[in-house]
């Protein structure tokens, strides 16, 4: 007799897949332009079988990478790391979600949010406010000030390393670096300051961290020696002059104050406006009889002498 066995085990044990996302919605908040900013996504199967599933990405634009992305099998107990880059390529916000599917009947889908904002680079960049000046013309042993404004228009720190002259008759009342944050200025006095006569063309160069660096502020500025009242002008009056004007037709020559007090019918100098002055005029011609009245007429340069001194403001020099 032969006899046989068996045993009754029942179904087979299944081994069911788990999958855990612990990772919620991602703001990358706001991210430079072009600049990758990297955040970690870890799938876990905490289940006994193994983990199918896929990595979708879904969004506007390709901004967004995912790696690795598409299929993907996780044993029992196994992580997958997923790296999830964002690198804005303009100003803009950029919004999408990352499917994740498995084969995990209680939790076939995790969808995560995705937001991030691209911004400009930070650039900063000066805007000066005046390419050139001009002092005009001014007396050897004296100075004249103008003013220029240095702005900060771009969306970083502005640092200004050295503000430099080729001429020492310019200079500025400031010192370096000057660092001035987006939306900032500076007021930099320039003082002229020749040490003789002569014309002074010259420039200030700026150099800062802005892509224009370096600015470049064209100078320039005329001096002059000024004319002498006691020995240019007055000895002039005396020679030519004061025998009808010493006391007497309501202007008197015989001294500056006298000269300055004009004539019975008003001033005869404009300080600063000798084409205009009525002496000046006068001696040209270009007012009623040349003077001196019945004599030689004074030569073109000692005219010229007495229009300098009265352009230069008639000076009780």
């Amino acid at each position: 007799m032969i006899l046989g066995s068996c045993s009754d085990m029942g179904e087979p044990e299944v081994l069911l897949p788990q999958m855990e996302v612990e990772t919620a919605d991602i703001d990358f908040s706001t991210i430079t332009v072009g600049s990758p900013q990297i955040r970690q996504i870890q799938i876990i199967n905490s289940g006994e079988g193994q983990l199918n599933g896929e990595l979708t990405l879904i969004q506007d634009s390709s901004v967004y990478a995912l790696q690795p992305h598409g299929v993907y099998t996780l044993s029992g107990d196994d992580t997958l790391d997923v790296e999830l880059t964002f690198t804005p390529s303009a100003e803009f916000t950029y919004a999408g979600q990352i499917l994740i599917s498995s084969d995990d009947l209680g939790n076939p889908e995790h969808v995560i949010g995705l937001t991030g904002v691209g911004t400009a680079l930070p650039v900063p960049a000066l805007t000066v406010s005046t390419s050139s000046i001009n002092f005009g013309t001014i007396l050897t042993a004296t100075s004249s000030q103008e003013q220029i404004t240095l702005s900060s228009t771009g969306n970083d720190t502005l640092v200004i390393s050295s503000i430099d002259f080729d001429l020492g008759v310019y200079s500025v009342d400031v010192n370096t670096p000057i660092e001035l944050i987006p939306g900032a200025s500076q007021v930099l006095t320039i003082t002229f300051q020749p040490d003789g006569a002569g014309t002074f063309s010259g420039s200030l160069t700026i150099v800062s961290n802005s892509p224009s660096t370096p600015d470049i502020v064209s100078l320039s500025g005329d001096a002059e020696t000024p004319v002498s009242y006691a020995g240019a002008i007055q000895p002039v009056w005396n020679s030519n002059c004061t025998n009808c004007h010493g006391s007497s037709a309501g202007l008197s020559l015989s001294s500056y104050t006298n000269l300055m007090l004009g004539s019975s019918s008003g001033s005869v100098v404009i300080s600063g406006d000798g084409a205009n002055s009525l002496i000046v005029r006068k001696l040209k011609g270009q007012a009623g009889s040349l003077m001196p009245l019945g004599g030689s007429a004074l030569s073109a340069s000692t005219i010229t002498t007495i229009e300098t001194w009265i352009n230069q403001g008639a000076l009780n020099n």
